[in-house]
């Protein structure tokens, strides 16, 4: 199921989505400069001595290698996405930030490992965000993306801190969103294309059938499947803290109308 719009007014101008986007897009186009091409060496000394590895370079674990000649692009992939392995010892490996290492958790929700990456997290965020800021305002809305990327982010971090593949994109902060939009207006309509067999059509299902149904799915292979390229549990942990918040951040005016299911 893709979802391509909601039939959910907002009242208000998004200033915080639509700055998120924007930025989003900035960085992405951004990466699109950086060579592919390996042109420096990655000192591996202080890697190694925690016993973490960067990105795909197992091999290393073992062997005298004491550098690795990396592009631009895994470059910048190291020094700003979020490497667990860094974040749970608290220490930045080579390349270093300018900053302490716990706020990757941070500049990692602006980076997309590619075009389809982008575009999906930033239609969910299109979708949904304008709503959830209306209830919450701009500046509690601000606060409650960062928080549930944050949470997604650690929560991956605990069940996989050796690893020294970073992890980037938005998708934990957006399932914080979602949750919220579950939890204020499960009864919106959300229009979808949904695939049947070769052809496709347009169907509009209620926001608490479809939501629901993505976060079953991704807790259902953050569980089952060991972990890969896609940080479900960052998924998982930031809808559950987006869930959490919601009561808190929202508007006193906005009601929580998910609980209108089981009156």
């Amino acid at each position: 199921m893709i979802p391509i719009r909601d039939r959910q007014p907002s009242y208000r101008f998004s200033a915080v989505t639509v700055t998120l986007i924007a930025i989003c897009a900035v960085v992405f186009l951004f990466q699109l400069t950086l060579s592919p091409e390996p042109d420096r060496v990655l000192d591996l000394t202080k890697w190694k001595e925690y016993g973490v590895l960067p990105l795909d370079y197992p091999k290393l674990a073992e062997s005298g290698v004491s550098g690795v000649r990396i592009s631009p692009k895994r470059n910048f992939f190291l020094q700003y996405g979020a490497v667990p392995g860094e974040i749970a010892n608290m220490s930045d490996f080579p390349p270093l930030v300018p900053f302490p290492v716990f706020f990757t958790l941070i500049t990692s929700m602006f980076i997309h490992g590619g075009f389809f990456h982008l575009i999906g997290n930033m239609l969910f965020l299109w979708i949904f965000g304008d709503n959830v800021e209306d209830a919450m305002g701009h500046v509690r809305f601000a606060l409650f993306y960062f928080l549930s990327g944050i949470a997604g982010g650690l929560l991956q971090i605990v069940a996989n801190s050796g690893s020294g593949t970073p992890m980037v994109g938005a998708s934990g902060a957006i399932a914080g969103v979602m949750a919220a939009y579950l939890i204020l207006y499960p009864h919106s309509r959300i229009v979808t294309v949904l695939p049947i067999f070769f052809f496709f059509t347009l169907v509009e299902i209620p926001a608490a059938l479809m939501v629901g149904l993505w976060f079953l799915f991704e807790l259902v292979r953050a569980v089952g499947e060991p972990a890969g390229q896609v940080a479900r549990l960052a998924h998982v942990g930031g809808f559950i803290a987006g869930a959490m918040m919601t009561p808190y951040l929202k508007s006193k005016y906005v009601r929580m109308r998910l609980f209108d299911y089981f009156k």
